[in-house]
This record gives C-alpha cells, structure tokens and sequence, in this order.
C-alpha cells in the first residue's frame, strides 16, 4: 500500500519473472473488498468482472527480462477500512 486514506488508496504493484526465463505477457487478478472501485490506474489495462478485477500488461511492458520488473498500479475509493486481496499473477 503506497498510501490510504479513510475513503481511499493508492496502490502500486511490480511484476517479475519467478524463475529464470524471461515472461511476455502477464495478468494479475486481484479481488476488490464490497464497497470499492477503482478510480483511476496507470501501466495496465483493468478489466472488472464485479468485485473481481484483472489487469493486464499494456503493448511496451509485457516482455519483462529476468531480474527486472513491470509497475503498474490503481487508485481505489472505499468505504470502510479494508483493503484488496487475492492478488494472482499469470502469463497468458
């Protein structure tokens, strides 16, 4: 969590290689507690299925080398204090 607020959050996340090959393509699900949307986003293109959201990589940044990494990230409006889970990373 890069940071909060009562109504609010901004995070970001990093993509990398698990093993030593490179990956291109990658998608990452991630579930959005009841009460949430996302507000804005950057490096990703998000595609919401109700309180599940998967984003994927953009054209420049879906080959990612061993030992480098791919940010991307959101801004959420909330009600109450919790916050996203079940974060899944895959290749396509």
């Amino acid at each position: 969590m890069d940071s909060q607020w009562p109504q609010g959050y901004v995070l970001q996340v990093a993509v990398a290689p698990a093993g030593n090959s490179s990956i291109s393509g990658w998608r990452v699900t991630f579930t959005l507690p009841s009460g949430h949307q996302v507000t804005n986003s950057w490096n990703a293109t998000l595609s919401p299925s109700g309180q599940n959201t998967t984003a994927s990589n953009l054209s420049w940044n879906g080959t990612v080398a061993v030992g480098q990494q791919a940010g991307w990230g959101f801004q959420g409006a909330r009600s109450g204090s919790a916050l996203p889970s079940n974060f899944t990373c895959s290749v396509p």
